[in-house]
């Protein structure tokens, strides 16, 4: 956030309104801006980068006035409709910064301190809003000092000439190296162009641009009449600063007038001092803020930040200030209503009702499956949905059956051909890449399995679980079903039964209220043998969903 440091007589003068300390401290503050030291002599004050215009103690004495109900002015026009000065665009500055801006402003009263101010105020808008002048850059000249009114705007190659503050000429490619100036903005005309953006009039350079000014056109506190110009790669921007910059002026109490920026296809008049018209319905900044005015008090709030509103059908129409960069849509105003309402009355509403969030039943079951199947010394895994058929059936000892898989169409890899229809292959995979690892292991997966059914996709959350060690046997994982359904309080039954993956004669189907839910069992040593796993494994596989606990 720029701070900008402002004599505290000056702004008074510019407020035209006697403030005391703490009075000023407190508008200043309501205004959403900070004050950091509140001296006898300055005012110090932090400064929101979206409000370039109040970068200068002119644009905070205009708000202060507004914010107060001490000023009704609210348009700014210019003192002459005809050009008082033209400058030619050449298209050789396109690439670089192809739009420029002019105004000629008389009649302005500088003294020590308010020409201080107007240069600091100039530095500060090009490396905030003017992104260290790559965006938007100022020059400001004596307007008595140039000679002749048609002025051109072209890329130059390197030359010499009397920079501001300099005893003799200088080429610019100098002044680049070794001017502070030209070593802190350089950059943003480099770029390997082969050319250096000057402003000229009939004797000479007046500036290059964007990083310093010539010596003959300085401006001193001497100075009456101006030329300012304002350059950049955006024609919004470059025009809109310079409206800007004619509000600022008018209200220092000189007279602007405009001149033009003639491009090859184009003639620009600038400052183009034009109002836009934002409407807003009241609702709209009820709803946004929580706060309801009626059309009168809406009003009296937007000319309190120096918009002049009026009641138009259901909505109030804002005329947005010619100096206010920084509206863009509805939003910018109703921020400003906060404002000026003031965000320490913005009362919290509560909710008059809400739903609050939980856990859905099945996280909440599955969470509690998980903390048994960890006290009982599992590791849990989470594996991918996606397998293919040689892991999901034939390293499994089964065969494929037809139509069951979802299958994914062409997969550019041959490990990630469908989705998995169980979840003992992908425990298995976890088991082969363990083998190094200390036994026993003993893993489980608490996940989603897919199969088609009838035409359809169905998703089980299913249970496997897999123990792995030179003493593995079947009593081992007939332990664990036992330990899980007497913890959910499940009936169930085990019998005999024969399954591809398994040792015939050491597995057993599961069955609850006469429905198979799963089997466990020893895995066969051929299985073994397909995952490269050298010891004996028992495991089960569940589909919780048909186990009644969902």
């Amino acid at each position: 956030m720029p701070v900008v440091k402002i004599d505290k007589k000056y702004l008074n003068s510019l407020i035209k309104v006697k403030l005391d300390d703490e009075h000023l401290k407190d508008q200043i503050s309501k205004l959403g801006l900070e004050v950091e030291e509140l001296s006898k002599d300055h005012v110090d004050i932090e400064l929101s980068a979206a409000r370039p215009d109040l970068l200068s103690p002119v644009g905070i004495a205009r708000a202060l006035r507004y914010f107060m109900h001490k000023s009704s002015k609210f348009h700014y026009g210019l003192d002459g409709k005809t050009p008082e000065m033209s400058i030619s665009v050449s298209e050789s500055v396109n690439k670089v910064r192809p739009y420029i801006a002019g105004a000629v402003v008389k009649g302005v009263k500088l003294d020590d301190v308010s020409l201080a101010q107007l240069m600091s105020f100039s530095d500060k808008f090009c490396d905030t809003f003017g992104r260290r002048r790559k965006k938007i850059a100022i020059g400001i000249h004596d307007l008595e000092s140039i000679r002749s009114k048609e002025l051109s705007y072209s890329l130059s190659k390197d030359r010499k000439f009397r920079a501001l503050n300099y005893s003799k000429e200088e080429s610019f490619s100098h002044l680049l190296k070794t001017n502070k100036k030209g070593i802190d903005y350089g950059e943003s005309i480099e770029n390997g162009l082969s050319g250096y953006p000057v402003l000229e009039d009939s004797e000479g350079v007046l500036a290059l641009i964007p990083i310093i000014n010539s010596e003959r056109t300085k401006v001193t506190k001497a100075t009456k009449n101006l030329f300012v110009d304002v350059t950049g790669n955006s024609e919004y921007a470059v025009e809109k600063s310079m409206a800007m910059l004619s509000a600022m002026f008018s209200d220092m109490g000189a007279k602007v007038y405009p001149v033009a920026s003639v491009y090859k296809d184009s003639k620009k008049i600038n400052p183009a001092m034009e109002s836009r018209y934002i409407s807003i319905e009241l609702d709209m900044i009820y709803n946004s803020l929580g706060v309801r005015f009626d059309y009168r008090a809406a009003i009296s709030l937007a000319n309190k930040m120096g918009y002049e509103a009026a009641a138009v059908g259901k909505k109030i129409r804002f005329s947005v200030p010619e100096y206010r960069i920084d509206v863009i849509n509805e939003q910018d105003i109703i921020e400003d209503m906060a404002v000026a309402y003031g965000y320490d009355y913005i009362q919290p509403v509560g909710l008059p009702n809400y739903n609050p969030g939980s856990l859905e039943s099945t996280t909440t079951r599955n969470r509690s499956v998980e903390e048994l199947m960890a006290g009982m010394g599992f590791m849990q895994e989470m594996n991918s949905y996606l397998s293919s058929e040689p892991v999901n059936y034939g390293n499994m000892g089964i065969k494929q059956p037809k139509g069951e898989a979802v299958t994914v169409s062409n997969s550019v890899n041959a490990s990630i051909s469908m989705i998995r229809t169980w979840l003992l292959p992908s425990l298995m995979n976890n088991l082969s890449k363990s083998q190094h690892e200390r036994m026993p292991h003993r893993l489980f997966e608490l996940d989603m399995a897919f199969r088609v059914a009838s035409g359809k996709v169905s998703e089980h959350y299913h249970l496997a679980a897999v123990i792995s060690d030179p003493k593995a046997n079947l009593n081992d994982i007939k332990a664990v079903i036992e330990e899980l359904m007497y913890a959910n309080r499940i009936k169930y039954t085990v019998s005999k039964s024969t399954h591809g993956s398994f040792i015939e004669g050491r597995c057993g189907e599961i069955k609850v209220g006469g429905k198979s839910i799963g089997f466990f069992g020893e895995l066969h040593p051929e299985v073994l043998s397909s995952f490269s796993i050298d010891e004996p494994v028992s495991a089960f596989e569940i589909d919780m969903e048909e186990l009644g606990i969902y």
